[in-house]
């Protein structure tokens, strides 16, 4: 397995080898940082504007900026879905290249914000499905991603959090009712130092009581940024773009996890 390259720089087209190692697919990351919350859009192979593609909305952890959606959609998947990246509330450090989520009520919804103008503006400059629209998160951004789809349960056709916690605080399941009606997907690293099992039975009793619908991933891993973990997040958005049950095969966790630029 590949592992993503380190470099720092960021490009209108990058050049991504195609599964069969034959032709090289190119693969346009647009960047807009016009606006309050600077955003970057991914764009599917072979763009088809009369098609309705489903929105995949990504948060990256702490530390990390909007342009790490180059580096996880291909590897979720090259054609199924137009993507967008959010930056971060908080800068945390004084060049401005690192932001974080800021767990409060103004920073729940100052990234609520950011959001929903960023589907909005995707919406308006690429055919996009309303109806089908996903936010996924890692670690604190998974954390966030959740906030909001249990905000506003009916904008989202699911939510991914890879080794986000449940959010605590400012009340997550004020819109209980509605929440039961979301698909959610949580994957977890067991042997990472930031994993806790008493912290997920936890969660999990929580969400079994508000009878919410979770799919919970647990696999030996020093990180969930595993590129099988990756393509089970597109089976899974998948199964629920088609209406077909997500195919049952044990994923191979041998391979090498995705790496990260500082950013």
């Amino acid at each position: 397995m590949n592992r993503l390259p380190s470099s720092h720089s960021w490009n209108t087209k990058t050049e991504i080898q195609s599964s069969d190692g034959r032709q090289p697919i190119f693969k346009s990351f647009l960047s807009d940082s016009s606006v309050a919350a600077p955003r970057a859009f991914f764009l599917p192979a072979r763009y088809e504007k009369n098609y309705a593609y489903p929105l995949l909305v990504w948060l990256h952890q702490d530390g990390a900026d909007e342009q790490q959606i180059a580096q996880v959609m291909p590897h979720v998947s090259v054609q199924n879905y137009v993507g967008v990246g959010i930056r971060g509330t908080r800068a945390c450090d004084a060049a401005g290249h690192r932001y974080d989520w800021m767990q409060t009520p103004a920073g729940i919804a100052q990234a609520e914000q950011a959001i929903m103008d960023a589907v909005d503006n995707a919406s308006q400059r690429y055919s996009i499905n309303p109806e089908r629209v996903f936010i996924a998160g890692y670690k604190a951004g998974g954390t966030m991603a959740q906030r909001i789809a249990l905000r506003h349960p009916g904008h989202f056709a699911g939510v991914v959090s890879l080794g986000g916690g449940f959010p605590r605080g400012c009340r997550p399941l004020a819109n209980l009712h509605q929440v039961r009606q979301l698909e959610m997907l949580l994957a977890f690293a067991t042997d990472t130092k930031c994993f806790s099992i008493d912290a997920l039975v936890d969660d999990l009793r929580l969400m079994n009581a508000a009878r919410m619908r979770v799919e919970v991933q647990q696999f030996d891993a020093t990180d969930e940024m595993m590129v099988p973990v990756l393509r089970h997040v597109d089976q899974w958005m998948m199964s629920l773009v088609t209406g077909q049950q997500l195919p049952q095969c044990v994923p191979d966790w041998d391979t090498l996890p995705v790496e990260f630029s500082d950013n």
